[in-house]
């Protein structure tokens, strides 16, 4: 009886023991079948390698650079599984790196007409035969009205047809004068373009200086499809002949087309070349490869986190230059993407930039929710009505989430002047950043460096360093005509956008609309490591610009030691950087110093138009 009774206690407390080791070994079998980030979005047929976890971590870690390393990497050894994996989340880096019809409302007289393309294409003529009945005077007008309203539109959506296809012949014939182009037509329409890499970049990611011509024709070209979609495909992508060098050229070239404001919704690069349909009329696949399609809806969903600029927005004008007088006109692109954490709202204005610089509102569209919107704009009043007068007119669009956050994007266009007309001078448009650098006050004169002889190591001085800028004295440069006093700085510079007009209009003069500020560190002439990176993006924009000048300006503090040779010690860094590295052509730079009473440590290099 004893002997039951001591059983019985010591099962009792093995029981005990049991219920509270239990539901903890449950809870580290429930952990360790819980996967990690990385491991939930590996591929579903094999183990995630330790390259792929890296490259995902960084992704999420916001670490770009290193992550779009890793995944390349992938892409050119990887199975088929982890390549559309790698594939993915180089298109999410892409769109992060590349951005940064509601109620209508007129408003002002006589505002303009912004005809929908969209519009254009589902209208059609549609005849609907009615009963005779008897109806009222009043109901005969409104019916009257009701059709001459229809009749209207059918002209306007004739008339925009006809010019857009009229700009889509031009583009496809310059295009086709370019032995490095070939384009594959299925009918009226293109279906496929291959490019030689080879003729158009200088080195993985930089265009040569003279293929300016042939980029903005094929962004016009695309500018003119409408709703296409465009799907670029590396050089050796189909082929499974994929290299680093293939990848960064395509993404180059994506992200040269969404600066022009085409919509990055219908923009995608497929850096493996597998699961794509190729077109019957694409008979060659080498180089690289642009497939057009005319039935993919847009995604206009952000696949990023929330971002704290906004909703990503796009914004783009063909061409940036018309006449009226030649009933030309300009399509004009624009959309927002929906973020993750709601429905966003949406405003599009356009302005006309008056001659004190300030804005006046011509139309302003809004609405809400993700939008996609391709317009027809010839600068006259309700399409048909009479002209705008010659000028700059600013469009603008800004989205903001539902917390608030905003983003937006300008653009100019600008409508030439008739023949005889006297073209009014136009003020000098100046960036915020230069507006803060007029600001100022006791700049010593400056040195410029001779453009034949750049310093043989950073930090030491030119020889010829008392040369002023192009050889004139100080003297006659501050005897110079001044600009005329209505030359203010408003919203309407920070539309300047670094965009090369299209065809013959390439090389508009970018005279102060273009303007980058290199950073140092303070008493060194060592760049910060942001600005070693804009020194790329400066790169990029001067090919864009071959003929315009560049003026750069080293800048030092009077506290700092030898104030003088610091300021020369830092423009000297930028100008070799630029020629040694990205073999910008000294001929195009003219640099010079100045010393502030100010901090300031920095190198502004700014684009003066062409000569």
């Amino acid at each position: 009886m004893r002997a039951r009774q001591i059983w019985s206690a010591e099962m009792k407390a093995n029981y005990k023991r049991g219920m509270r080791v239990l539901p903890l070994a449950v809870f580290f079998v429930l952990a360790a079948g819980l996967p990690s980030r990385a491991q939930r979005e590996a591929p579903k047929t094999g183990s995630i390698t330790r390259s792929m976890e890296q490259g995902i971590r960084l992704y999420h870690d916001g670490q770009d650079n290193e992550a779009m390393d890793r995944f390349m990497e992938i892409l050119t050894k990887g199975t088929p599984s982890e390549k559309s994996l790698a594939n993915e989340y180089i298109q999410k880096i892409t769109l992060r790196l590349n951005t940064g019809v509601g109620t209508l409302r007129d408003k002002g007289p006589g505002a303009g007409s912004l005809s929908d393309v969209e519009e254009v294409k589902q209208t059609q003529v549609r005849k609907t035969v009615h009963p005779e009945e008897q109806v009222t005077e009043e109901e005969g007008i409104e019916k009257d009205a009701a059709a001459a309203k229809i009749a209207q539109k059918e002209r306007v959506s004739e008339k925009i047809a006809a010019r857009i296809a009229v700009m889509r012949r031009s583009a496809l014939l310059e295009l086709q004068r370019y032995e490095s182009v070939k384009i594959y037509m299925g009918g009226e329409l293109p279906k496929a373009i291959t490019i030689n890499a080879s003729a158009f970049f200088m080195n993985e990611t930089v265009f040569k200086p003279g293929v300016t011509p042939v980029l903005s024709n094929l962004a016009g070209l695309i500018f003119t499809l409408g709703k296409a979609g465009c799907l670029i495909l590396p050089e050796g992508s189909v082929q499974n002949d994929l290299k680093i060098k293939n990848i960064r050229q395509a993404l180059a070239l994506n992200s040269y087309l969404i600066s022009r404001g085409i919509s990055p919704a219908r923009i995608d690069v497929h850096l493996t070349g597998s699961d794509v349909k190729f077109p019957r009329e694409l008979t060659n696949i080498s180089g690289l490869v642009i497939l057009f399609s005319y039935e993919n809806e847009q995604r206009l969903v952000d696949p990023e986190e929330v971002s704290p600029r906004g909703p990503k927005v796009s914004l783009g004008i063909y061409p940036t230059a018309i006449a009226t007088r030649n009933n030309e006109g300009a399509i004009v692109e624009f959309s927002v993407l929906a973020p993750r954490n709601g429905t966003p709202s949406w405003k599009f204005q356009i302005y006309s930039v008056q001659k004190d610089s300030n804005l006046l509102l011509l139309q302003e569209i809004s609405g809400t929710g993700a939008q996609y919107n391709q317009s027809f704009w010839n600068a006259r009043k309700n399409f048909f009505g009479a002209p705008y007068p010659a000028g700059k007119y600013q469009f603008a669009l800004t989205a903001a989430d539902v917390e608030g956050r905003e983003n937006t994007i300008r653009r100019l266009l600008v409508v030439k002047p008739e023949p005889g007309e006297e073209k009014a001078p136009q003020p000098k448009m100046t960036s915020v950043n230069t507006a803060t650098t007029l600001k100022t006050t006791a700049l010593k004169p400056g040195k410029a460096l001779l453009k034949n002889k750049l310093p043989s190591k950073f930090g030491k001085k030119g020889k010829a360093g008392a040369a002023s800028l192009k050889n004139k004295p100080a003297a006659a440069r501050k005897a110079a005509k001044p600009p005329p006093k209505t030359a203010a700085t408003s919203d309407g510079a920070l539309a300047a956008s670094a965009e090369a007009a299209v065809s013959g209009e390439a090389q508009t003069a970018v005279s102060g609309q273009v303007s980058y500020k290199i950073y140092f560190k303070e008493n060194s002439a060592i760049v910060t490591a942001n600005s070693e990176k804009k020194l790329y993006q400066v790169a990029e924009t001067l090919n864009y610009y071959p003929m315009s000048k560049v003026t750069l300006t080293g800048y030092a503090y009077s506290g700092e030691p030898n104030a003088d040779t610091m300021a020369e010690n830092r423009v000297n860094y930028v100008v070799s950087r630029l020629t040694e590295k990205y073999k910008i052509d000294k001929e195009r730079l003219d640099a010079q110093t100045k010393v502030s009473d100010t901090p300031k440590t920095l190198v502004e290099i700014k684009l003066v138009g062409k000569e």
